[in-house]
Formats: structure tokens, sequence, C-alpha cells
């Protein structure tokens, strides 16, 4: 079988793949980047807002800390607010993140150190401070952007800004017992460090796999938004899930086919240019594309002027013999709409040859480790394309087996009408054909000045030349 001229083969050629698709998902992760940015600067001031109505409710903005936590309220408020600000669409900056969190841990030292000198404390004393907890909210804050560096940056400033603050003095006896100043020496303290540290490297490893999942969706994403550009939409799940060697494997099954080729195409193509070539064949199988997929079926591929359709894969079901006769009906709607435009147009019409039969085929993938097809093959391929074959012999423009429709039970159909027996090329038995009423090869064109087709002599002078680059002809 000669491989389609319109066919598409899945490279498999990982270095180039992974640089294509990287400038595919990097402005998809630019706005996923944008969206998290934005739903953590929306729960910073959520957050922010509810410690503040649970301190009011607490009755702790009055007395001496006043004015204390009256300004820390109002540092985080600001900061909060410049988050809102600058996450909107047309001010974020990539350093936007990395300067907040910078802004964050230099608040909360100053918080630490502010507060300790205020309460008369000793600084060693400070992880004891409710700032302490807040270094774990803001982390988690900052694990929400998806991005590990960011985490394990916050952390390490967190780490250095405490171990800062606590090594000033050791801590000194109190009336309590030295047990209470021994939880708050150099020892314990590291141990806190340590932990604040832990926490942000578990946290940055949690946030680097949600991010490498993200990345493997939109990847996945955009593979299969770029298979549904060559397949039908049937089969884009089947081959972006489906392991390679499963596909080779394939399957056996009854499927309906479908065969539609051109009229005189070579002849029509030898008197025409490259371009104008291209944008007919275009057009024609917009058309053809548009009649099969509209009916569940899906173009196996595009030799030249001929198209393949197969109903029925990758799931069959009762009505795809139904379905392939509704395609085979359109497209000869769609070749008559189409004539009736180019004949107003003062163009050659455009005569079609359909065959279809049903019967058991194979799908799945055939060729070698570099190039690969999925393609749908069998007897009853060659069935079908004998059919279509017939109808340039036999005048009818749509020619359907016995099979087909028995399966599409059809036979009460008024413009079917069986056929005598015909033996198809390389078959002993003769096959047993319906045709379409009304479905001949037209030889005139009643929205023209001449009655003939346009391949006759005594009209061919009234017809323009094909050039077919016109819109109105398409």
């Amino acid at each position: 079988m000669p491989r389609a001229a319109g066919s598409v083969r899945l490279r498999f050629r990982l270095p180039q793949a992974r640089h294509a698709l990287a400038d595919e998902v990097r402005p998809v992760l630019a706005a996923a980047d944008l969206a998290a940015e934005q739903t953590a600067a929306r729960v910073r001031l959520a957050a922010l807002i509810l410690i503040g109505l649970l301190l009011a409710a607490l009755g702790s903005l009055s007395g001496v800390y006043r004015v204390h936590l009256a300004v820390i309220f109002a540092l985080n408020a600001g900061l909060s607010v410049a988050a809102i600000v600058l996450a909107r669409p047309g001010m974020f900056r990539s350093w936007v993140p990395w300067a907040l969190a910078t802004l964050d841990a230099a608040v909360v030292v100053w918080i630490m150190i502010y507060g300790a000198l205020n309460a008369r404390m000793v600084t060693s004393y400070t992880p004891a401070l409710v700032v302490s907890w807040v270094m774990f909210v803001l982390l988690g804050l900052t694990g929400m952007r998806f991005k590990p560096a960011l985490v394990l940056y916050l952390g390490g400033l967190f780490v250095c800004g405490m171990a800062l603050v606590t090594g000033v003095h050791p801590a000194p006896a109190v009336s309590t017992g030295t047990d209470f100043a021994r939880l708050f020496d150099i020892e314990h303290n590291a141990v806190r460090l340590s932990l604040i540290a832990l926490t942000a490297c578990v946290l940055a490893m949690t946030v680097g796999r949600a991010r490498g999942i993200l990345v493997e969706a939109v990847v996945a994403a955009r593979r299969s938004a770029n298979l549904s550009r060559y397949f039908a939409p049937g089969l884009v799940a089947l081959l972006a899930d489906a392991e390679v060697e499963v596909l080779k494997r394939g399957r056996r099954q009854r499927a309906a086919i479908l065969f539609a080729d051109i009229r005189g195409f070579t002849a029509m193509s030898e008197q025409l240019e490259p371009a104008a070539i291209a944008e007919f064949l275009g057009s024609f199988r917009l058309r053809a594309t548009r009649a099969i997929e509209r009916h569940g079926g899906i173009v196996d591929k595009f030799v030249g002027d001929d198209v393949m359709g197969v109903f029925g894969v990758p799931i069959a079901t009762s009505a795809d013999a139904a379905n392939a006769l509704a395609a085979g009906r359109a497209l000869l709607a769609e070749i008559e709409a189409w004539n009736h435009k180019r004949c107003c147009a003062g163009r050659r019409t455009v005569s079609i040859g359909i065959g279809m039969h049903y019967g058991e085929v194979f799908a799945g993938v055939i060729g070698d480790g570099e190039r690969l097809e999925f393609t749908v093959i069998g007897d009853a391929v060659n069935t079908a394309r004998r059919i279509e074959e017939l109808t340039k012999t036999t005048g009818w423009a749509m020619l359907v087996s016995a099979e087909l429709i028995e399966m599409a039970d059809a036979s009460l159909d008024t413009d079917l009408h069986p056929l005598p027996a015909f033996t198809l090329r390389g078959r002993k038995e003769p096959a047993r054909l319906f045709a379409l009423d009304g479905a001949k090869l037209p030889r005139g064109c009643p929205e023209c000045e001449s009655d003939g087709h346009p391949d006759d002599a005594g009209s061919r002078q009234l017809i323009k030349p094909d050039v077919i680059l016109a819109r109105s002809a398409r």
C-alpha cells in the first residue's frame, strides 16, 4: 500500500521533542505561575484579616500592646495589599515573589527584635514568641507558588534571621529554675533552627514534585492538542495514553470503510499550477473530513485525491454502518453545494465516486521504530476500494456493499436499489452491490449557460480555466 501523502507518522526523536515542547509549555507555565501568585496573595490577605479579627476578639489590642500590635498588623497589611497589586497581569514580574519573600523575612526578623526589646526579654527566648509560628504560615503561602527554589530561599532567610537573633545572648537562669533556661539554650535553639530548615526542605521537595506533575500535565495536554490537529478526536485519547507496543499489537474488529475519489483529477492537475492543486485538494479534503467526522467517522488517510474514512474505530458500535451510509450521502451533498459555487464562478464541476463496505479489519500502528502510522487494514478495506473503483465504469456516484446495507438495516431505504452482481478485481465471488438513486456522475451544469459537462468538447470553450484561487469557488 503506498504511503499517504497526507498521512501522519509518529516520530520518536526525544532530544528534538524536548526543545520543541519547552517553547510550547513555557507560556502555559507562566500563566499558571501568575494564577498561583494571585491565589497566594488572596489567601495571605484573608489569613491576615482572620488573625486581626481574632486579636480584636481576644482584646489583645488594649493596654501596653496596642501600638506594638497595630504596627505589626499595618506592616503585614501593607505587604498583603502590595502582593495583590503586584500580582495583576499587567504588573506582575518574575522578581515579585522573590522581593515579597525577602520583605516577609525582614518583617519577621524585625518583629522578633522589636518584640523582644519591648518585652524586656532575652533574645535567646525569641523562639517562644508567636511570630516564630508565623514562619510556617509564610512558608506554606510560598509553597502555593510552585517554586521550590523560592521556598528554600525563604526558609534560609528565616533560619539565618532567627540564628542571628537568638545568638546574641545566652539564656540566663530565672527564678523558675534552670530547667526553663535550658529549653532555650544554644542546643535547643539549634534544634529549632534545624526543624525550620527541614520544614523548608520537605516543602520544597513537595512543591517540586507538584510542579513536575503540572509540567507533565501541560505537556500531555499540548501533545493531545497537537495530535488533534492530525487525528480525529476519537483517536487522540488512544494515541496519547496507550503504549506503542500495545498499539502495534492492535486488534481485529468490524468496521465500515468508505473510499472517495475525484474523477478526472489527473487530467485536471496537469493544467493547474502546484499552488492551485494544493488549494483545490485542501477544499475537497475539508468537505470530506466534515462529512465523515460529523457522522462519527475518522479520516484514516488522504492519498492524493483519495480519502479513506473509517467508522467504528477505536470503538465499534451497531450504528457504524448506518453512520457510514449517512456520511456518504453528506459528502455527495457537500460536493453538490461546492459544484454550485464553482459552476456559478465559471469553473468546472467536480465529480466523485464513493465505495463502501462493512467487514473485519485490523486497527493499530504499523511501521518501524522510527516512523509509525496508525491505520486500518484488511480485506474489508481492499473490498471497499474495489467497490469505489467500480463507480468509474458503472456511472453511479455511490456504491454500497450488501454487507453494509444489512448491517445498517437500510433495506427499506427507497433511494437504494440492488444492481446486477459484479466481480471485483482480484476476487472470484461476485459482489452484491447497491446504488444510490439520483447519485449519477454529473453530466450537466444547470447553473451555467452550457448544458454540457465541462469536459465535453462542445462546452469546453464556455468554461473559464480552472485556477481555483478565487475565494468564491472554495
